[in-house]
């Protein structure tokens, strides 16, 4: 590669952003003509941004329907503004969502510009033309643009960022303003955009040589460089006032630091860098994701040696280290390998621009490009396959979630509401208010629903009577929240209303979803049921008489009466979560009662009022628990009464469950409230109690 060149002559950046344009049309007519004239997303979040916009230009900002609870659902603000401002002037439907793909493929031919200007800059012209072309022919990332999602607008705004920053140093003008409009974008975005504003800052502060050393800090400079810092603290503080948590919705949902209960720092660690593993992976081109051509991400590594060589070691840190937090925030997410790593394709310009830089430490010509050339022919072959899949993908949308919503618009009467685990496309086709059980859209259900199917059902079943949904509209299976399961409880009715199932071929919704979805197809099919809220409220009292009155009761699987009871597990493995648990019994001739709980393995704690000192008291338990096998002791626990033993109890033997009593001495009692701790019997040695809690009652 020849050394770096500020020469603006050359064409590469034209050539190459006009080639993106090309192929971007080219993957958009291929998926209109898979679907017969019809411009259909790959991606159900696609409506998600688009339901946003619409609001937004109607005059109601983060309300994801009319008169609804502010929401941070969208999890790029600023495509989303940009989408109402679009809606605003007139555009809706079919046009909106034609905004939004062409905005997306505009974005990629610009980001192949910005790269093969970039490149030129950093590595001469050779380097643009091989750094553009590579960038104009990623198949996952035009797929990316075409979606209309906002991959485009953010692989632009990246590489717009860089190429401001290498054309305006030392003095900043434009580069902070973009690399502020990149933060507010996606956080993985911000994390770009703090680099940058780092290595600006640091220019700034770092002594000048001569006369200019004298002349003082620049602090209006300074202060222009740190508005991306400003404004994305600016939207955490203003998520913060709304919503009473800075974090959106899709962290909330998605992200391996929020999920289950008693997650423990080494088993998210773990997760984390199982993601990282496989990213990279696919980066190196090894995992059969056709995402990178093979040992690409070598190059890259390479490539920022080679900046550092250069002297660009500033460039070298913002790229490398900006790169290197981007892959470990997006492996923080459950979902960091779905959807063609659409998370991280915004940032595979930079990585080609790198690749193009590492090639350039082979010092002869011909064995440079030669090596380049085998990467622009693996790339060539895989953009094809780009097409398909984004035609296939849009048909396995307009079968499912499309089809789903145009029933629910047509079927469902007017005023009532559905519960989804798909939101975008039921809201923007369907006319019905909508419950989101996997939070995006509704606050307060991401927890539950990561939390088990019994959380989930709590909580849906604590909503006020209008606001419970009327209808479900869920996966029979899914590779996320087991939403199918609110059945148990009798909850769905007893047969669905209608159930959608695609013709098309099997594809499963991630590479890690059950093979089971492979194999039956249930992860591809939609049922619809009209809800049953018949047991919604059985589960409060006993299903026998119990000694005395009751002073309080403990709703296992409700997560705000768990924490109002100070509710939790003492595991004796770390990494067994005690999941939710929901199931529907008879407790009288004639009563069905449907109830939450959890697995327990080992004990649980919880803090239950209205005692009397000196005074029994009757915990009365509703418990599942299996047969032990011989000589197992699986149902038995201790119970210690505020850190003092009261005794060893027998569980009962029932599925789902029994009604249990235990009697607490008078002399334990020394308050108002006792803390009651079931645990196993010989401390950390197996078998351990392993039973279901489904609730707790107090009576004296």
């Amino acid at each position: 590669m020849t050394s770096p060149s500020t020469d603006r002559s050359t064409r590469a950046p034209v050539v190459s952003g006009a080639l993106a344009l090309l192929l971007g049309a080219v993957l958009v007519a291929v998926s209109v003509g898979y679907n017969r004239g019809s411009l259909v997303p790959p991606l159900d979040d696609v409506y998600i941004h688009l339901q946003y916009a619409r609001q937004f230009g109607d005059g109601e900002p983060l309300r994801y329907q009319p008169g609804a609870e502010i929401t941070t659902g969208a999890s790029s603000l600023l495509w989303m503004v940009l989408l109402g401002a679009a809606h605003a002037v007139g555009l809706d439907g079919r046009w909106l969502l034609a905004v939004a793909v062409v905005g997306g493929v505009v974005g990629v031919t610009c980001a192949a510009g910005f790269t093969s200007a970039a490149a030129t800059r950093l590595g001469g012209r050779a380097a643009g033309w091989w750094a553009g072309l590579l960038t104009a022919l990623c198949g996952t990332l035009l797929w990316g643009g075409a979606s209309g999602m906002e991959v485009g607008l953010l692989a632009a705004l990246a590489t717009g960022t860089l190429l401001s920053y290498l054309r305006e140093r030392p003095r900043f003008r434009a580069t902070p303003v973009v690399a502020a409009l990149l933060a507010l974008t996606r956080p993985e975005g911000f994390l770009l955009a703090a680099a940058f504003t780092a290595a600006m800052a640091w220019t700034l502060l770092r002594p000048a040589p001569g006369p200019a050393a004298r002349a003082g800090r620049p602090w209006g400079r300074l202060a222009l460089v740190a508005v991306p810092v400003v404004v994305f603290a600016g939207q955490l503080l203003l998520y913060r006032v709304l919503t009473g948590t800075s974090q959106a919705n899709g962290v909330l949902a998605k992200s391996w630091l929020h999920t289950g209960f008693l997650r423990q720092p080494l088993e998210i660690a773990d997760h984390v860098q199982r993601n990282v593993a496989a990213i990279l992976a696919s980066l190196s081109g090894l995992s059969g994701q056709d995402v990178l051509a093979p040992l690409a991400l070598v190059l890259a590594v390479l490539g920022v040696a080679v900046l550092a060589a250069r002297r660009e070691r500033v460039l070298a840190v913002v790229l490398g280290g900006g790169l290197a937090s981007v892959v470990l925030a997006v492996a923080t997410l459950t979902t960091a390998m779905w959807q063609d790593l659409r998370y991280l394709q915004p940032f595979l310009p930079l990585l080609l621009l790198l690749v193009v830089l590492g090639a350039g430490l082979v010092g002869n010509r011909a064995a440079r490009t030669g090596l380049l050339a085998v990467v622009l022919l693996f790339t060539l072959a895989a953009t094809p396959a780009w097409a398909l899949r984004l035609g296939q993908q849009a048909s396995a949308m307009r079968e499912g979630p499309v089809s789903v919503a145009q029933w629910i618009a047509g079927n469902v009467p007017p005023g009532d509401s559905v519960a989804v685990n798909d939101v975008g496309a039921a809201a923007w086709f369907g006319g019905h208010r909508t419950v989101d059980m996997v939070g995006l859209t509704t606050n307060g259900m991401a927890a539950p629903s990561l939390n088990g199917p019994g959380t989930l059902y709590e909580a849906l079943r604590a909503l006020p009577g209008p606001e419970r949904p009327q209808w479900f509209a869920v996966f029979d299976r899914w590779g996320g929240v087991p939403v199918a399961d609110l059945g148990r409880a009798g909850l769905l009715g007893a047969e669905p209303v209608i159930t959608f199932g695609l013709a098309g071929p099997a594809r499963p919704i991630s590479a890690s979803a059950p093979q089971t979805c492979q194999l039956d197809r249930s992860c591809d099919r939609v049922s619809i049921w009209r809800a049953d809220w018949s047991a919604a409220d059985s589960a409060q009292a006993p299903g026998l008489p119990v000694p005395g009155r009751i002073v309080d009761h403990l709703n296992v699987g409700d997560m705000a009466d768990e924490a109002a009871h100070g509710w939790t597990t003492d595991p004796p493995v770390l990494g067994v979560q005690p999941d939710s648990v929901l199931d529907r019994a008879g407790v009288a001739p004639g009563r069905l009662v449907a109830d939450s709980g959890r697995h327990v393995v080992g004990g649980e704690t919880f803090t239950l009022g209205g005692t009397v000192p000196g005074r029994p008291v009757t915990l009365t338990g509703r418990i599942g628990a299996g047969p032990a096998l011989p000589g197992e002791r699986t149902r038995v626990v201790a119970v210690d009464v505020d850190g003092r033993p009261a005794g060893e109890w027998t569980l009962p033997d029932a599925q789902p469950w029994a009604q249990a009593s235990f009697t607490v001495p008078g002399e334990l009692v020394t308050g108002d409230r006792i803390t009651v701790t079931t645990r196993p019997v010989a401390p950390l040695l197996a078998p351990y109690p392993d039973y279901r809690s489904y609730g707790w009652w107090a009576s004296r």
